[in-house]
């Protein structure tokens, strides 16, 4: 869980150490003369980078019993009863938020993708849907949903209409076909660039933890994803769907999850379901907004 890295700058070592056990944070030491003393000086900028919380370090508390931790049989047993239900959080939304960005070539921006609604008297709700991320005249099409009783069903109609229409359309699915680079794509400002940091700012993000690091939005809107691992403070998410970031090769195509975006009522696991979205950080692809399946 402990691992470190030495770099030789003329006649002197640096070295970094990475704790992968608490959130794969990096500490980086003093030049020295040697790799060993590098390695210690190292261990000695982890250990005073800590040394606040370790002198208030209190007895673990009991964990509260009323909610006990699923087995691996109760959480194989409630994964196959999602697959065999459907996955409630795999909406047209979802579905034409991927579709949108498959043919677009690359993620999506904040308001690319505008839902508006309408609330009638008989209390009904009518939305449409505008996607300025598709390419030509489709970025300025507009479709309406059917009449229904929340907006959020209504949204969603809205969605499964455009859905079913950019279907339909043949150039637009050989489009969503093409491999990246081949496309056209649409217009808007993201190319999905991520984070770039010299030598001195990189040297002051080291000892942040994930949660204070600058985000960046990959996808606002939610997808579906299982939990690989969980450490009580981190885990791990695999996405149901290919995420297209190139930040998405790091870690394995692992998604970092911290304790602070998990809901204080949830408990995660290995196995278990749930649905997020995915920001950028200067490590990677992370996912935030997270709610258990």
């Amino acid at each position: 869980d402990i691992s470190y890295t030495t770099n030789k700058f003329g006649n002197q070592y640096q070295a970094i150490v990475k704790l992968d056990c608490i959130q794969g944070q990096e500490y980086a030491g003093h030049l020295c003369i040697n790799q060993k003393d590098a390695e210690k000086s190292a261990a000695e900028q982890a250990v005073m980078a800590f040394s606040a919380q370790m002198a208030v370090l209190k007895p673990p508390v009991q964990k509260d019993k009323k909610r006990k931790p699923r087995t691996p049989e109760e959480i194989a047993e409630r994964k196959a009863k999602q697959e065999a239900e459907g996955n409630p959080a795999i909406t047209p939304k979802t579905l034409l938020n991927a579709l949108v960005m498959k043919i677009a070539k690359r993620y999506l921006q904040k308001g690319e993708t505008v839902y508006e609604t309408k609330t009638y008297n008989g209390g009904g709700h009518q939305a449409t849907v505008k996607l300025s991320a598709l390419p030509g005249e489709w970025s300025e099409r507009m479709w309406a949903g059917h009449v229904c009783t929340t907006k959020q069903k209504a949204e969603q109609s809205a969605a499964e209409i455009a859905l079913e229409s950019i279907k339909q359309d043949k150039d637009l699915m050989e489009e969503a076909d093409k491999p990246k680079g081949f496309g056209k794509g649409g217009k808007g400002k993201g190319k999905g660039k991520g984070f770039m940091w010299d030598p001195w700012q990189w040297g002051w993000m080291w000892g942040m933890p994930s949660s204070e690091l600058p985000r960046k939005d990959v996808l606002t809107e939610t997808i579906t994803g299982e939990v690989l691992e969980w450490k009580e403070s981190h885990g791990w998410i695999k996405a149901d769907m290919e995420i297209d970031h190139k930040a998405a090769s790091r870690r394995e195509g692992k998604i970092f999850v911290g304790k602070a975006d998990v809901p204080e009522d949830g408990s995660l696991a290995p196995g278990v379901k749930v649905s997020f979205t995915v920001y950028e950080d200067p490590r990677g692809l992370g996912a935030k907004d997270l709610k258990i399946l």
